[in-house]
This record gives C-alpha cells, structure tokens and sequence, in this order.
C-alpha cells in the first residue's frame, strides 16, 4: 500500500468537495431508477395476476417480464449523466493526481492491436468493447491500462435459417475471448526473445503432477519452462523462446512479486514480455471507477476502493521494477 502522503492520499483529500458535491445527483439518480423499476414492474406483476386469475396460465408471466426488460434497457440512460459528471469531475482529477502526462478516456479502451501484440489469446482478437482508458505516465514509465471486452468472430457459412434454409451467406457470431483489464507497459531495454506466462489452472489442483500434463511446447513453439518457485508456479505456467531466456526475464525477485500480484488481486492472470513491452491480462468482472448508487460518495472507504483499481497497476510498475534497469547489464541472450 503506498504512504499516506502519496499521491492517492492526496488526491482523496483534494477531491472531497467534488464529491461531495455530487451527492444530491446520486440521491436524484437513484430516485429516477427506483421510479422507473417501480412504475413498471408493479403494474407488469399486477398485470400478470390478473391474467393468471383469468385463467392465463403460462402467459401471465410475460407482463412483469416485459416490464422487468423495459426497467433494464432504460437503466443506463437514467444513470449515465451521473456516471459522465462524476469521471469528469472525480475520476479525471484524481488520475492526473496519481499519473504524469495523463489522459483519462471514459469511453475508451486499449484497441485490439495491443491485445494481438500480446500474443496471450489463442485465437485473432476481431474487436474489443471496452471503458476507462487510462494512459499516462509512472516514474518514467508509459503505462496505459482499460477495462476490456475482446471478442472474436466464428463464421456459419452455408447454415440453414427459418429465413433461408439454403442460404450460403457468411453468418458471422461473436465469442468473447477475454474479459477483465489490460496493461501494457513499456520496458527500459528491448527483449530479443519472448516469455508468455498463463494462468496454472492445474498446479493449485493436483500439484507437481500439473507439469507433466502440461503441453511441453505451446501453439507457437514456445517451450515449457518450470520455474524453481513453487509459489509462482501454482499460479503460473511459463513457456519461453528458451530456458535460457525464461530464468534471465524472470528473476526470483520478480517471481515472488508476481505471485503477491496474483493473490492481491485474486483473479487469474496472464502476462507477457515481447520486445520492450510488459503486457497483463487480468480475468475479472469487477467494473473500475463505477460511481455507487446506493451508498455515500464521500465515504473514505468507497473512495479508497477507485484508488485500488489504479494502485494495482501502479504498485506493478514500482514492484516490478519498470524504472529501474532490473535486467542488468547486456543484452538478452
């Protein structure tokens, strides 16, 4: 956790009155949500007994239904001029509090190059979804960061309809391939060659047996490399250009790093190193920097959690040792 006199500290202290001035549009919004959700799933329910006591059978569920679908889409137009002047007015501030050079994007999100770059997805990355997209810099470091949705695209070509029992057009569906936030950070020196770390899904589950169910070369040729940690190895499962390349980029140092970083944030975790690039996936659900609806904004304990989204990422650029030369001198092998 950073001191108390660092920037996140600050910044809770200096965006207080801002928030606080927001707390008559939170009460407001969440009024307008509960009038909407009651206005239109009360009568949808009494719609629906009616019809069961009219002898609807299964079609009286489809009232509150109705309603309960209605409440749901109008949901994010009720609340989305909250959440705009509150990232404006909070999230925009306190993240030129924490970073240097910052840009702050509601709306945003890293684009679909930087999950490719990454070389963590099986399949190609055909577009993303994605918010609050920060980018900016941390001692020294260029770092940008986003929740993201990625997805990819599966073709049915040639598959019968209702509508066109014979077509032979190109249907296509999207898959969602990740889901969670992405960080990309900039290394000090270039990397000749790559490390591309998973999550272990089978370490934690049946041990040292995990490694010889484990492929020993991965979709690209990458080898199997096992590490000597066993606490990063029940979280991780390395494949590198070589064993050689694999010990150099992953010092003991950062291996234990790393595997407070996976229990700290307790989501699977995925990175790799390509180039002079550190990229990380985070499999999570969690939405960053949302505004509570139903509870005090200026509460320090609510404020805190914004504050943690951001840390998580800034404590990894300082823990992993991004602005100082941790390689060592020379070349990678």
């Amino acid at each position: 956790m950073m001191p108390a006199t660092s920037g996140p500290q600050r910044a809770y202290y200096r965006l207080v009155p801002r928030v606080k001035a927001l707390e008559p549009e939170r009460r407001r919004t969440w009024v307008s949500l509960a009038a909407a959700w009651t206005g239109l799933v009360v009568p949808g329910l009494f719609l629906g007994g009616w019809m069961w006591f009219l002898g609807g059978g299964g079609l009286s569920v489809a009232p509150p239904l109705a309603a309960a679908a209605l409440a749901a889409w109008l949901s994010p137009s009720l609340t989305y001029p909250f959440k705009h002047e509150f990232k404006r007015k909070v999230i925009r501030p306190m993240m030129r509090e924490l970073l240097q050079d910052v840009d702050y994007a509601p709306l945003g999100s890293v684009s679909p190059l930087d999950l490719e770059a990454s070389q963590l997805f099986a399949v190609p990355i055909a577009g993303i979804e994605g918010e609050d997209l920060v980018i900016g810099r941390h001692d020294d470091v260029d770092v940008k960061f986003s929740e993201v949705v990625g997805y990819s695209e599966i073709s049915s070509q040639g598959r019968a309809t209702l509508l066109a029992p014979g077509s032979d057009a190109d249907l296509k569906t999207k898959q969602i391939v990740f889901r969670g936030l992405f960080f990309v950070a900039d290394f000090n020196k270039p990397a000749q060659g790559r490390v591309i770390v998973h999550p272990d899904r089978l370490e934690g589950r049946i041990g040292p047996l995990a490694n010889a169910l484990q492929p020993a070369h991965d979709r690209d040729g990458l080898v199997r490399v096992r590490m000597e940690d066993p606490r990063f190895e029940r979280h991780y499962v390395v494949y590198a250009t070589d064993s050689e390349t694999a010990h150099y980029a992953l010092s003991p140092a950062l291996m234990e790093r790393l595997a407070e970083f996976r229990e700290k944030v307790r989501a699977p975790v995925a990175f790799s190193i390509i180039y002079n690039k550190l990229y990380m996936a985070v499999a999570t659900r969690k939405n960053m920097l949302e505004p509570p609806l139903f509870g005090p904004l200026a509460s320090p304990r609510v404020f805190r959690g914004y504050l943690e989204d951001v840390e998580l990422f800034l404590e990894l650029v300082e823990n992993l040792g991004l602005n100082r030369d941790i390689w060592g001198d020379g070349a990678w092998p």
